[in-house]
């Protein structure tokens, strides 16, 4: 057997490597599709995304050890292709590298997928920062086999970091506030946001490494630099526990015996209402001698915290309010003024 090889021109063996590479490839292809119809019947698609990250790799290593055997054989009569093959015996490493970056990829498509509720935006960076100290650990490695000092490449690495610093301060800033945003927790995707002055104010759609998307209640996006949000105040009014009634209502001063009265059966309309907080302070108060009116206050807080059904429920109890006032004979203020005429003597 020994002798028929050493027999053999080098055009035939690599014929014969070629066809065992296409075996090989053929018969790999097989099993791994026979491999993902059985897996599609577990419960679990961890194990679908595995195979499927680590398919494309192994073929490609396939063809990686054809070409390689290729050139031990012919590097007899092509000295040259015996000095490439020295370069190239790190390939099985970047194929490896690949298939675990497709496999880190496979494992946030995992997580992104599930039912439960998740926070997508961290997972994404999450993911994204292990594959950048990945790739980062490889190149260092890399680096390394081929002679290179790692020191100098991180000294080099630290004095470009600093050239870059200055020169791309803006960008930088918006990257780690968009850090800061992920770790802090400020909002999140499908938050709506708006700054104390109302100058943005919308539904958080994406935060990415530089700026965030915001949709807008008149439906334009608006796109935030992440540098933003660390200088200016942010009210995420989707988080909120409770919705503030606050009403001055006033009745007229021919009405001022019914006042008490009033205020009595307001605070009773409040503490029977099913949605108002009766944790939170609820007050009715007579507050105000005003030009026209005497003015009361209600002061309570809502369990509802969903726009529009806190719109009904706030104008369904102010009418009550009002029927109470009509009940007691009173009348709900408005401006007027006393003209008062002095007859000549």
């Amino acid at each position: 057997m020994n002798e028929f090889v050493q027999n053999m021109t080098p055009i035939q063996m690599l014929g014969i490597l070629l066809f065992l590479a296409i075996v090989v490839h053929i018969g790999l292809s097989f099993t791994l599709n026979k491999l993902s119809k059985h897996l599609d019947s577990t419960k679990t698609q961890i194990d679908d995304y595995f195979v499927d990250a680590l398919s494309a790799p192994l073929k490609v290593l396939v063809w990686y050890g054809w070409i390689y055997f290729s050139m031990l054989q012919l590097k007899v009569d092509f000295p040259a292709l015996g000095q490439i093959t020295e370069y190239i015996d790190i390939t099985p490493i970047v194929i490896l590298a690949w298939g675990i970056l497709r496999l880190i990829s496979s494992i946030e498509k995992v997580m992104l997928e599930r039912e439960a509720k998740v926070d997508k935006d961290s997972i994404r960076l999450f993911t994204r920062l292990i594959k950048i100290a990945f790739v980062f650990v490889f190149v260092l490695g890399f680096a390394q086999y081929f002679g290179y000092s790692v020191s100098s490449i991180l000294t080099l690495g630290g004095v470009g970091g600093i050239v870059i610093g200055f020169a791309a301060k803006d960008m930088l800033a918006n990257v780690f506030g968009g850090l800061m945003i992920q770790m802090d927790k400020p909002f999140s995707t499908g938050d709506w946001i708006r700054t104390t002055d109302k100058s943005i104010e919308g539904v958080v759609e994406k935060i990415g490494w530089r700026m965030t998307r915001i949709r807008t209640f008149n439906k334009n996006p608006v796109y935030v630099p992440n540098g933003i949000f660390a200088t200016i105040p942010i009210e995420t009014p989707s988080r909120m526990t409770n919705r503030q009634i606050h009403a001055i209502i006033g009745i007229r001063y021919d009405d001022i015996a019914q006042m008490q009265s009033i205020i009595e059966k307001v605070e009773k309309l409040l503490a029977d209402h099913e949605h108002i907080d009766h944790e939170e302070p609820c007050r009715v108060y007579f507050d105000l001698f005003n030009a026209s009116s005497l003015d009361f206050v209600i002061w309570a807080f809502s369990s509802v915290t969903d726009s529009s059904e806190f719109k009904k429920i706030k104008g369904k109890l102010l009418l009550d309010v009002a029927d109470i006032i009509a009940k007691h004979g009173a009348e709900i203020a408005y401006p007027t003024q006393t003209l008062h005429i002095q007859k000549p003597e």
